[in-house]
């Protein structure tokens, strides 16, 4: 739970290998640019490792479950080639994975093939979780949530397609009213569910503790306040659903 950047990046149809390695040196150098203007803390090398690509750019398809209402798995869809690297943003800012890989036309799913619709050019889909710079405070949060909308933003060129839905609503307006808005918002939210989390978990001894980024934030009390007088139908289902478990 927290604000995320989501993104697809895509490049042309007709587009080989040699050419979709140019194009993420392309954006490597626009991301070098960035770390260059103090925009982003580091900037990582491109790599082809395999390894690397399958823990990095998994994509996934997604399934109904037969007979279950509104209930759906998923079926891990590995890269097979590509070109990846990494930008962090700033501190508890989740890192930037940006490039571009090749996917299978098919997977095997209980003995079954199944069309992933991802095998023809190279693509990737990713996102960044921003949410948590902001216990660093508004201005560093400010400045990773708009490096990583901002950096996408810069990546697009005529050779590659980049589409960019952000949850904070700073992108597409660049609006810094409606992403200060959503990110108290949501810590509001978050906190609010963590200390029900919490006393729950208080309340039944030999528990695992309940652990949360957002305890560290340092107004944790106000924003849990604003969030529970916000949020105050939900949280009694909750409360009620922790009491039957």
């Amino acid at each position: 739970m927290g604000l995320t950047v989501h993104f697809k990046l895509a490049a042309p149809a007709r587009c080989d290998a040699a050419q979709a390695k140019q194009l993420v040196e392309s954006m490597r150098r626009t991301a070098g640019r960035f770390h260059s203007e103090g925009l982003v803390d580091r900037v990582h090398p491109i790599t082809s490792d395999v390894k690397t690509l399958r823990q990095l750019a998994c994509d996934y398809l997604i399934l109904p479950v037969a007979g279950q209402e509104n209930t759906s798995t998923w079926v891990d869809v590995f890269p097979t080639a590509g070109f990846l690297f990494e930008v962090e943003a700033g501190e508890d800012c989740e890192p930037l994975q940006l490039g571009l890989c090749q996917y299978p036309a098919k997977v095997g799913f209980q003995g079954q093939e199944l069309r992933t619709k991802k095998g023809a050019g190279w693509r990737l889909a990713g996102f960044s979780k921003t949410q948590y710079a902001s216990l660093h405070g508004w201005e560093h949060f400010q400045r990773c949530h708009c490096a990583v909308v901002e950096l996408l933003a810069a990546c697009r060129t005529p050779g590659l397609r980049v589409n960019i839905s952000d949850e904070g609503d700073y992108w597409p307006r660049r609006s810094l009213t409606r992403l200060r808005e959503n990110v108290e918002q949501m810590n509001g939210l978050v906190a609010a569910a963590a200390g029900v989390l919490k006393d729950a978990e208080e309340t039944a001894p030999g528990e695992s503790p309940v652990q949360s980024p957002i305890f560290a934030h340092k107004d944790f009390e106000r924003l849990e306040a604003e969030g529970a007088r916000r949020t105050a139908p939900a949280l009694k289902k909750l409360r009620a659903l922790l009491r039957k478990l």
